[in-house]
C-alpha cells in the first residue's frame, strides 16, 4: 500500500508539473490572439476582394448597370477599410511578438542566472565561495611558510 501512495504523489507531483510547464506566458496569449484578429481580417479582407473581382466581371459583361457600379463603389470602400484593418491587426501582431521575444530572453536570462553557482550565505566575502572548508579559491596558493 505504501508503494502505491508512492506511485500516486509521484504521478500527481508529475502532472503538476506538466501542467505548470504548459501554462502559457501572457505575451504568448496575446501573439496567439493577435494572430486570430490578423487571420480574421485576412480572410474578411479576401473574401471582400472576391466579391469585388465578381462585380468587375460583371461590370464587364454589363456595364450599362447602374446598380453594379455603385455595388462596385461600396465594395471598393469596404476593401479599403478591410486592408486598413488587415494593416493595424499586422503591426499589432508584430508587436505582440517582439514583446513575447523580450519575454523569452527575459526567462532565458534567469534561467541562465539561476544555473550560476550561488555563493554560501553562510561564510562572509570571498569564503562564501568555497564549496568545503579546506577548498582553495583561485589566487590563493597555500605556501610552504604558512604554518596552521
Amino acid at each position: 500500500m505504501t508503494q502505491s501512495r508512492v506511485k500516486y504523489g509521484m504521478l500527481l507531483v508529475a502532472g503538476l508539473l506538466s501542467a505548470c510547464a504548459n501554462h502559457p506566458s501572457p505575451q504568448q496569449t496575446m501573439v496567439d490572439d493577435r494572430y486570430l484578429v490578423y487571420e480574421q481580417t485576412y480572410k474578411a479582407y479576401a473574401e471582400a476582394e472576391k466579391k469585388y473581382l465578381n462585380l468587375l466581371f460583371n461590370i464587364e459583361r454589363m456595364p450599362e448597370e447602374e446598380e453594379l457600379w455603385i455595388m462596385k463603389r461600396d465594395q471598393m470602400l469596404e476593401l479599403l477599410q478591410l486592408r486598413d484593418l488587415m494593416l493595424q491587426a499586422r503591426g499589432e501582431l508584430d508587436d505582440a511578438v517582439q514583446d513575447w521575444e523580450k519575454h523569452l530572453q527575459e526567462v532565458q536570462a534567469e534561467a541562465k542566472q539561476s544555473q550560476i553557482k550561488q555563493y554560501n550565505p553562510n561564510f562572509p566575502g570571498r569564503d562564501g565561495q568555497r564549496t568545503s572548508p579546506g577548498q582553495l579559491l583561485p589566487g590563493e596558493v597555500q605556501g610552504k611558510n604558512q604554518q596552521w
